[in-house]
């Protein structure tokens, strides 16, 4: 049968990189911008952007649907990933919309969602207001 871990790993090239997968572009705190895949450099850098996120109603306990995109990647198409100390220094660009080419710059809110054993990263963002 082979190896699990690389079964899984080859996998998130499909279900995070595949056919719904969009267009990603990380910043690093260094300015450095991560906008290729480390597999191909030649690729864009792609991952799976989900636009809502369900949060629980502090009044109520029932859940709620937030408009606060989440980001998941797969580690091994990144050059750099941002840590639990830098996370707040980090932007990513991600489209307006599934059917929109337009570009939106975020920061990551939280410290990234990661393990080395599931092969991917989740990373909540938050809309960078320009005053």
């Amino acid at each position: 049968m082979g190896d699990l871990r690389s079964q899984i790993e080859s996998d998130l090239a499909d279900t995070l990189e595949g056919e719904f997968g969009m267009k990603i572009i990380l910043e690093a705190p260094d300015g450095t911008i991560i906008d290729k895949s480390a597999n191909n450099p030649t690729a864009d850098l792609v991952g799976q952007v989900l636009y809502d996120t369900t949060v629980e109603n502090p009044e109520t306990g029932g859940v709620m649907l937030i408009n606060k995109p989440v980001v998941s990647l797969r580690r091994s198409s990144l050059s750099q990933i941002p840590s639990d100390t830098d996370y707040s220094k980090w932007f990513v660009k991600i489209p307006r919309s599934p059917i929109n080419a337009t570009m939106d710059r975020y920061k990551i809110e939280k410290p990234p969602v990661q393990g080395k054993s599931i092969g991917f990263i989740v990373l909540e963002l938050s809309k960078v207001i320009q005053s």
